[in-house]
């Protein structure tokens, strides 16, 4: 029965959410609407699982929501020599700081304008990149918003030179509910928690949201653009015909 297990702890979650998070998941939604309506753009950077490949170009899904791609470079230099010592050589801080450094330039050279909206998802928010993303969009005067897990960051030491973590430094939080560690069920023989529930937490904060913007967009006087699935016979013409539609209004 552990199958049933995961699924109540998944339900508990989702009706935590509802009760702690809708209210202002439905404001938000307006908030973003009322944006989109003079041509801001809603931007979603995800540092967590499941949202990179969960949120975008998708049947059901709002062509409006653009996706924040920040790729770390990485260095290939392969070499065997002699153990050396390399004093003051603290590895962590040269990371913390290419961190930051990646952070403010990904912002500088994005697409980002002032009063986009940015969502940053991060489920503990404790690392220094996340944390410094929305300092440098703010700067900008980006409205940035943590989609996070506020028990689980509060459990965590912060990263970041600021001592503090993404939920203490964005405009808004949601907070996707899940606990600390990630897990969701203790099982006999295994020592750590299984099944981790921020995944389908944040997609289902994320589609709420989405569907409080659709329908704050629609009560407005204006029509979103929603991808159909290119299962159906006359699916891949639709999808060209949604994203002319979108590329034409910008929404």
């Amino acid at each position: 029965m552990s199958g049933l297990a995961y699924l109540s702890a998944v339900r508990s979650l989702m009706q935590r959410l509802e009760t702690q998070e809708l209210p202002h998941i439905q404001a938000l939604g307006i908030q973003l609407a009322q944006s989109v309506k003079v041509g801001k753009v809603v931007h979603v950077y995800d540092n967590g699982h499941m949202l990179n490949h969960e949120l975008f170009n998708r049947a059901g899904g709002l062509a409006l929501v653009a996706r924040l791609d920040i790729s770390r470079p990485s260095v290939t230099n392969q070499v065997v020599r002699k153990a050396e010592k390399h004093e003051g050589l603290d590895s962590s801080s040269i990371d913390l700081e290419m961190d930051t450094t990646l952070a403010r330039y990904a912002v500088a050279h994005s697409s980002m304008g002032a009063d986009d909206h940015l969502i940053i998802g991060s489920v503990s928010g404790r690392s220094a990149f996340v944390v410094e993303l929305a300092l440098a969009a703010q700067d900008r005067g980006i409205h940035t918003i943590a989609l996070t897990a506020v028990s689980y960051a509060k459990a965590l030491p912060p990263l970041h030179a600021s001592g503090k973590l993404l939920y203490q430094v964005t405009e808004d939080v949601i907070d996707m509910q899940t606990e600390a560690g990630d897990g969701a069920l203790a099982l006999e023989g295994l020592e750590e928690k299984l099944g981790p529930t921020s995944g389908v937490m944040a997609a289902v904060v994320m589609w709420s949201l989405e569907a409080e913007l659709a329908k704050a967009l629609i009560e407005s006087g204006v029509t979103p653009t929603v991808f159909r699935s290119v299962n159906y016979p006359d699916g891949p013409k639709r999808l060209r015909q949604a994203q002319n539609r979108f590329a034409q209004r910008g929404y």
